[in-house]
């Protein structure tokens, strides 16, 4: 008698399909759902799995994480304010990292908050503990950092004070400090992320790891790849080819998207007799991309920074910064050109825009692609859409563009917003109610290592939207658990356009799913973070166990 593979059985599924939301059994097949509950009467299975009552439902799918960047900061000296508080101990862990170093080997640390530190690492400190080695210590944001005098020779300036665009490179009454946003900090980045290949896919294995023990089934890498000089915001021009590599030796079990960074597009000339202006990309692509592992998703573009290093490009001024509106990394018409070029070449195209303005000109650039070269259902994205007035939301949801706000920002980073932006606009900040109200659909996303990486942190942040010192981001923008959970895992499968595959517990889909130790229904909202993960299943395998 034909037997099918598993029948997962004695759980409490939580399905996220409206046709069947709950279930006590799941039979899996070559990897898909087959059936549940009372259609797998009478079947048999090579292997039954008693989940002991435990709550169930579909992987956590984080569709916004720089995966390569969280293994690199994994395999770095960690700054974050969950493991140092002073300025004084930031330096000591630096100088040790520095003293244990092999001589000329980069120093590298990541995390540090300057809200938490009271100000900003300097170059001059820093040279002082270097012993003789470059160092970069990544801000949380990952939109600055801070180097010392070495680090700015190894990246080709001798003589850093001559260098003109004070906006990216900050100076304190004339003075170099050794602070570097933006394009400036993603350079400097790219030189000292030149390790070997077998450091490059020991990082991707170690964000596996940690992400698969939190029961993430599916990941978007939000921004793959450099330029052939090494400036983007992934870790290599072979970033495509490394992923793949992983993939083939197996250090890596999850579903993976790549979403290729734009300075690793370059021009290819002539496509057609009417496109005349080829756009694409290299990245190492070769063959491999069978069985639904891995694929390759949207275009990535950053058109602003990021609001706690101050460079999210913003309507009115920041707080207490009255000449400081943020930074436009593109010329808005040049932009708009290469969003048109994209978006006609059949890209979909997710645009990093955190401040109001940078929100509204990455609109105007997908209204005018569109205008331009009409498409169906193309799902263009704002990654962040860090602020957002009611009638930019209308916008957005009228125009069938997803937003992806993260939730795990809200308790991180929500004081700096406050302070940073006043009360008023933090409340529009990283909306979610305004859009699900509208029942526009949104997925779940964490952009770590900006901010954690646990989907249990960032789901608590979308139903209480509260931030550390509790100030409440907009009343009316928290979601309930139920909508929190359909973000991270139904939403996020339709933000990726793989509804049909991904995000419920349903006949004919891929049957990854995460067990938890608690029902999240059954927790206080401002204890979801503590939930656990007791099992991680892709493809109807135990992938991460501790049951």
């Amino acid at each position: 008698m034909f037997a099918i593979d598993t029948i997962f059985e004695n759980a409490h599924v939580q399905t996220m399909d409206p046709k069947h939301p709950y279930a006590t059994a799941i039979g899996v097949h070559h990897g898909k759902i087959v059936a549940i509950d009372d259609e797998l009467e009478g079947v048999s299975a090579k292997e039954r799995v008693d989940l002991q009552g435990k709550y169930v439902c579909p992987g956590f799918n984080d569709v916004h994480l720089h995966f390569s960047l969280l293994g690199a900061n994994l395999n770095q000296v960690d700054l974050r304010k969950q493991t140092i508080s002073t300025m004084d101990e930031l330096y000591a862990k630096v100088e040790s990292a520095c003293i244990q170093a092999s001589e000329g080997q980069w120093v590298l640390g990541w995390g540090f908050d300057q809200f938490s530190l009271g100000a900003f690492p300097d170059i001059a400190r820093l040279d002082q503990i270097s012993h003789g080695h470059p160092m970069l210590i990544l801000h949380l944001s990952n939109h600055a950092a801070v180097i010392n005098s070495e680090a700015f020779r190894r990246a080709g300036y001798e003589h850093p004070e001559d260098i003109e665009d004070t906006d990216l490179v900050i100076r304190e009454k004339g003075r170099i400090t050794g602070l570097v946003k933006d394009k400036f900090c993603f350079m400097v980045t790219g030189v000292a992320n030149r390790v070997s290949e077998e450091i490059l896919l020991h990082q991707l294995r170690l964000a596996a790891d940690y992400t698969l023990a939190l029961g993430i089934t599916s990941f978007t890498d939000g921004g793959t790849g450099t330029d052939p000089h090494w400036e983007g915001i992934g870790q290599t021009p072979d970033d495509v080819g490394l992923f793949q590599a992983a993939y083939d030796r197996g250090l890596i079990q999850q579903r993976g998207t790549l979403m290729p960074y734009y300075s690793s597009f370059h021009d290819l000339g002539e496509l057609t007799g009417d496109i005349t202006e080829g756009f694409g990309l290299d990245l190492g692509i070769r063959t491999g991309f069978e069985g639904g592992m891995l694929d390759i998703g949207p275009a990535k573009v950053i058109l602003d920074g990021a609001f706690n290093s101050l460079s999210a490009y913003l309507s009115e001024p920041y707080l207490g910064h009255p000449d400081n509106y943020g930074v436009l990394s593109w010329d808005p018409e040049e932009f708009k050109h290469h969003v048109a070029q994209l978006h006609r070449q059949g890209w979909r195209v997710a645009v990093h825009a955190i401040g109001d303005r940078a929100v509204n000109l990455a609109l105007d650039a997908f209204e005018h692609a569109q205008n331009l070269y009409p498409r169906k259902d193309v799902r263009h994205r704002l990654e962040h859409c860090g602020i957002a007035d009611d009638a930019m939301v209308d916008r957005i949801v009228r125009d069938g563009v997803i937003a992806n706000p993260q939730g795990s920002f809200i308790k991180n980073n929500g004081d700096a917003y406050v302070e940073l932006l006043g009360e008023e606009r933090a409340r529009r900040a990283y909306r979610m109610g305004a859009f699900v109200s509208r029942g526009a659909i949104i997925p779940g996303s964490t952009d770590a290592p900006c901010a954690p990486v646990a989907p249990m942190v960032s789901i608590e942040g979308m139903v209480t939207r509260t931030t550390a010192h509790g100030f409440v981001l907009g009343e009316s923008e928290k979601l309930s658990v139920d909508q929190a959970l359909s973000a991270y895992t139904y939403g996020s499968a339709y933000a990726s356009h793989k509804e049909h595959v991904l995000g419920s517990i349903s006949a004919g889909k891929y049957a990854d799913f995460a067990v938890l130790d608690h029902d999240p229904h059954d927790v206080p909202a401002d204890e979801l973070h503590k939930i656990g993960v007791l099992q991680t299943i892709i493809n109807g395998v135990t992938r991460y166990s501790r049951l």
